[in-house]
C-alpha cells in the first residue's frame, strides 16, 4: 500500500471536510452520502453508509449507520454490489469532468485509467467533493 490517507480525512467532520463515498454495506440500500471510518488498504475501506451516521465498528447494533468494509469498484452510483464503494473526483480545470477513483492514498489517487492526481476535499456546504489536479 502507498502511503496511508491522513486520518483528518476520516470520520464525521464538523468543517464537512471528509471524503464522500457512494456505498452499499451488505445487503442494504446503496448510500451516496457514505463517509469513510478507516483504511484498511488503497482500495479497500471501513465505511458508515449514513451521512450522519456515529457507528464506526462492523457489526455493531444500537447506533447510527451500517459498516463494513468496502472495496473501490469502476461501477456507477445505483449499481453498486454487496459491500463495494465508488468515490468520484471531479477534474479541475475541466467543466466539472469526474472520474471514479481506483486506488487512493495521502496526497495522490489513481482512476480506472491508471491516470494519477493530486487531490484536496473542498466543501461548499451541501457536499465535500474530491478536486483532482493531473499529474
Amino acid at each position: 500500500m502507498g502511503r496511508p490517507v491522513n486520518k483528518r480525512y476520516f470520520g464525521l467532520l464538523a468543517d464537512g471536510t471528509n471524503i464522500t463515498v457512494n456505498c452499499q454495506v451488505g445487503s442494504n440500500t446503496e448510500s451516496e452520502e457514505g463517509y469513510i471510518v478507516a483504511q484498511r488498504s488503497d482500495n479497500k475501506f471501513i465505511v458508515n453508509d449514513l451521512k450522519t451516521g456515529t457507528n464506526t465498528t462492523p457489526g455493531d447494533s444500537g447506533v447510527q449507520g451500517n459498516v463494513s468494509v468496502c472495496t473501490l469498484v469502476d461501477k456507477a452510483a445505483g449499481t453498486l454490489g454487496e459491500n463495494e464503494m465508488s468515490i468520484n473526483g471531479t477534474i479541475a480545470g475541466t467543466g466539472g469532468n469526474q472520474v471514479r477513483i481506483k486506488k487512493l492514498y495521502n496526497r495522490s489517487c489513481r482512476d480506472f485509467n491508471d491516470n494519477r492526481y493530486t487531490w484536496e476535499v473542498q466543501d461548499d456546504s451541501t457536499e465535500s467533493i474530491l478536486v483532482l489536479t493531473a499529474i
